[in-house]
């Protein structure tokens, strides 16, 4: 099929393009409490193609694309009529010049390998969820899981001839407590081999945090605390970094990260731990072609690199190093326990916990939290947490236990000095 793509690409005149091809075996299993009620399996192949339309204005060259989709069942006549319309779009989307990513033109293996089962690795992770709920008053509602093969294939014009495989396991579900308030707690998991040990975690913490939700009190006032955050919504937070040192972020003067930037200020102001963050590679080339290699972004607060697809990193002047999909934030210096030896504010479940790239605001409404006055221990839910990056940065402190799941491998949890709390009453 990508012999017939670029014999009608070379008969059009199109000689500078790049076809992404991804062959996907998946399995999928939905459950209504603990009973099995849909299982589908599919095997799906795509074709996207990438065509690129050279031309000068001004005596400056420039380069345009554009994307289609491409479908093993369509004829020659509907594949060359949709390149065409691709080409034409192109001419209209130009910008200033770069070369395309080179390869050897040395084509690798094109055969499926089967990483894993898909559907034995749904099943297996079904079975670890569900060993998790055995609670009479909480329970799981409902639960969804896929688990894909690709193999992946990346040509372009310019002599890259790659492919790999890759495997994803993910899914959500939903707790159910009717203890003295119905409630329902949405989690989602997504990871990048079968980990049943924290699926089967994650749903014990979503079980009893459903169970503490049902019984939970607006009482939370409004002021400033030292909050708890748990491993999702750190790698939230710690994403800000991933997107300013981002070459297109930067290129688009988004962002004035530059090598050498001190991310969280002087010595002086840290009074926390000092950032350490390496942006993981978890397929060996990016969508363009790019061999990927883990990257050390940022050493003791100090940018090291900025990371970046093709045409952003030549503008830029450094390497492509393709898209990053995981980051890995070195562990903490602080056990969880000692965390709670003095006041704080653990949100465990936040309805929606986001960071604006731009401004830094971070936080979110709050579902379930365990407030924490010296003496005793109160559920609590309402009420928001709302802090920003620019202060939170200077007094991080983070666990020595730790999380880890598809995008994200670090500390289990941060605690962050003097956020401000909106209350619930």
């Amino acid at each position: 099929m990508i012999k017939r793509i670029t014999d009608i690409l070379l008969s059009l005149g199109i000689d500078k393009y790049l076809i992404n091809k991804t062959v996907k075996n998946s399995c999928e299993l939905f459950f209504i409490r603990k009973e099995p009620d849909t299982r589908r399996i599919k095997d799906v192949t795509d074709y996207s193609v990438t065509v690129y339309h050279d031309l000068e204005k001004e005596g400056t060259m420039l380069r345009g694309s554009a994307p289609v989709s491409i479908f093993p069942s369509m004829t020659d006549e509907e594949i060359s009529e949709c390149l065409k319309k691709a080409y034409f779009a192109a001419r209209f989307a130009a910008n200033p010049y770069y070369e395309l990513v080179k390869g050897s033109g040395q084509p690798q293996a094109d055969k499926p390998t089967a990483v894993k089962s898909a559907e034995e690795a749904v099943r297996r992770m079904a079975n670890a969820l569900y060993s998790a709920d055995n609670d009479n008053e909480s329970f799981i509602n409902s639960a969804e899981f896929f688990g894909e093969n690709q193999h992946i294939r990346i040509v372009n014009s310019e002599g890259v001839n790659v492919s790999f495989d890759k495997f994803t396991i993910k899914g959500e579900f939903v707790t159910q407590c009717k203890t003295e308030e119905d409630v329902e707690l949405y989690y989602s998991f997504e990871y990048d081999d079968i980990n049943e040990d924290a699926l089967a975690k994650k749903a014990a913490d979503g079980i009893k945090e459903a169970k503490d939700r049902s019984v939970a009190k607006r009482s939370l006032k409004s002021g400033n605390y030292d909050i708890i955050l748990n491993g999702e919504e750190l790698a939230e937070i710690l994403s800000y970094y991933t997107y300013r040192s981002d070459a297109a972020y930067i290129y688009a003067k988004y962002s004035d990260y530059s090598v050498g930037t001190r991310i969280q200020g002087n010595d002086d102001e840290i009074t926390g731990e000092k950032l350490n963050i390496t942006c993981i590679a978890t397929r060996p080339y990016s969508s363009e072609g790019t061999q990927m290699h883990d990257l050390r972004l940022i050493e003791n607060g100090v940018l090291q690199a900025i990371h970046g697809y093709n045409r952003f990193s030549q503008y830029l002047g450094v390497k492509p190093t393709g898209g990053f999909e995981k980051i890995r934030l070195d562990a903490g210096t602080v056990n969880i326990d000692e965390m709670k030896k003095t006041p704080y504010l653990h949100a465990v479940k936040f309805s929606d916990f986001q960071i604006d790239q731009f401004t830094g605001h971070f936080g979110g409404e709050i579902r379930l939290a365990y407030l924490y006055d010296g003496k005793n221990i109160t559920k609590v839910t309402g009420g928001s947490v709302n802090g920003i990056i620019s202060q939170a940065q200077k007094n991080f402190v983070f666990s020595k236990e730790k999380y880890s799941d598809s995008s994200y491998e670090g500390p289990l949890a941060v605690k962050i000095q003097n956020v401000t709390v909106a209350g619930s009453n």
